[in-house]
């Protein structure tokens, strides 16, 4: 099973009730929120609904272990560190990654381990609109240079 990288690039301001509630979800309710979500239908389904305000694509292990180093956290303040994941019985970073690539587990089922990013603007601004689809040299949508985008942000 591939997995997705979901970015919120909107927010869920001035928003419709299903739309919200697609992206509640998804658990990337807030601007610039990230999650790693499996790709199976009734996802594919969500993301088709809010494709206005979100931005998805497969992500690899190398950003997954990046993004859990750098942005995962285990409580509101405290992030996520080797010494959390040894407690957790994981070695580090990539190994969690690996596993959640594998489908072993997801990233919601990691207990203690918040299901969603928070990630900054992107450093050098965004390349291309906000308000288009990918199609239409936007960042909206099933994007395949989602990846370079969140390097920027961590």
């Amino acid at each position: 099973m591939v997995l997705l990288l979901v970015l919120n690039i909107h927010g869920a301001i001035n928003s419709s009730g299903p739309v919200r509630k697609a992206l509640e979800e998804l658990k990337v309710v807030r601007r610039f929120s990230a999650s790693v979500v499996p790709g199976d239908a009734s996802t594919l389904g969500s993301l088709k609904l809010c494709k206005d305000h979100v931005a998805w694509a497969p992500v690899d292990t190398d950003l997954l272990a990046t993004l859990l180093k750098e942005r995962g956290m285990v409580s509101t303040t405290k992030a996520l560190d080797v010494a959390s994941l040894k407690k957790m019985g994981y070695k580090d970073h990539e190994e969690l990654a690996s596993k959640m690539i594998e489908g072993e587990l997801r990233l919601s089922a990691v207990e203690g381990l918040r299901p969603f990013f928070r990630l900054a603007p992107p450093k050098g601004g965004f390349k291309r609109s906000m308000r288009r689809a990918s199609s239409e040299k936007g960042m909206l949508g099933a994007n395949p240079q989602l990846g370079d985008l969140v390097r920027r942000m961590l």
